[in-house]
């Protein structure tokens, strides 16, 4: 509040207060209005997996009050569906036009299942380019494949331009870009335009800054189906993440029949039931989880039969 004064005659003094709106909405007056950053369909070959943690402490917190994301992340993570898809390529695009501030190649692809090499600290982030939309706006994208940047320092971009492919460089357990937003340094939620600040949750305050279009495509969702489908032997995650999907049974003499899904964001909590059924609604496999002891970012599960006969039964399973 901005308190101001003026002379009504005998002296007589009115203080004249004035509001103006301060805090996180003021910075958005001049943000950029962001579009997809990568060249995907969103629900079906990308998802949201992390969103930025809002809360300053060693809790987290995402912009709709839940916990889709750890402590001190600060960008979004749009997650592709495997590592075949990265090698396949990916395309980066430029989410709002600027002009490119910095760029990082060289750094390797390769997923860690543990800390990150001491050779690799400081680069966290892995190849990526950052972009200076102005007034003190920036984007900042990480994780990009190596050898796959396609603009340097000082070149404009358009939105949309294609800035290089989806990696798995620097400090990742998945192939992802992530996108962190910046304005005068200070890291912006582009859901909803918040800092990461202390106090109340309110889900349904803020201004997003992706289009109306990115907000509706990627929706909000705590236990997201990722990927699904039938194999012939017990899904493990390292294929997942490399194939993005399993062998299928080919004919009537596979040696097993297992459905498996992959979820992400499942909550404290939560329970997944797979019941397998044979074309003639006999039970093959039912599979209930123990309720989650925590937070899983992703997590699999299945419920399969080994053949015992001479043939599956054909039809519908």
């Amino acid at each position: 509040m901005n308190a101001g004064y003026k002379w009504l005659g005998a002296g007589a003094l009115v203080l004249v207060l004035a509001n103006w709106l301060i805090g996180p909405d003021s910075e958005l007056v001049n943000a950029p209005k962001l579009s997809l950053p990568l060249q995907c369909q969103p629900g079906k070959d990308c998802f949201v997996q992390n969103l930025v943690d809002l809360d300053p402490s060693k809790k987290v917190r995402d912009y709709h009050c839940g916990r889709n994301s750890y402590d001190g992340h600060k960008g979004t993570d749009f997650r592709i569906l495997s590592v075949r898809a990265m090698r396949h390529g990916v395309a980066v695009l430029a989410d709002a036009p600027g002009v490119i501030k910095a760029v990082r190649d060289g750094v390797r692809d390769r997923l860690l299942q543990g800390r990150l090499p001491a050779a690799q600290k400081g680069r966290e982030c892995g190849n990526g380019v950052i972009i200076d939309h102005g007034k003190g706006w920036e984007s900042q994208y990480c994780h990009m494949r190596r050898n796959s940047l396609l603009v340097k320092k000082g070149d404009k971009v358009k939105r949309g331009q294609k800035l290089g492919l989806v990696g798995a460089s620097g400090n990742t357990q998945f192939p992802h870009l992530h996108l962190s937003l910046h304005h005068d340094g200070k890291v912006i939620d582009p859901f909803n335009g918040a800092q990461p600040t202390g106090g109340a949750c309110n889900a349904k305050s803020g201004t997003p800054l992706f289009e109306e279009a990115i907000v509706k495509q990627f929706p909000y969702r705590s236990g997201q189906l990722f990927v699904s489908g039938f194999a012939i032997e017990a899904a493990i995650k390292q294929l997942l993440l490399d194939r993005g999907a399993m062998v299928m049974p080919s004919d009537t003499s596979a040696p097993a029949i297992v459905y498996y899904a992959m979820l992400l964001n499942l909550q404290k909590g939560d329970k997944l039931h797979i019941v397998l059924r044979d074309p003639k609604g006999n039970i093959l496999a039912d599979n209930e989880t123990p309720a989650m002891e925590r937070h899983k970012a992703d997590f699999l599960a299945y419920a399969g039969k080994r053949r015992t006969g001479y043939a599956w039964p054909r039809g519908i399973y």
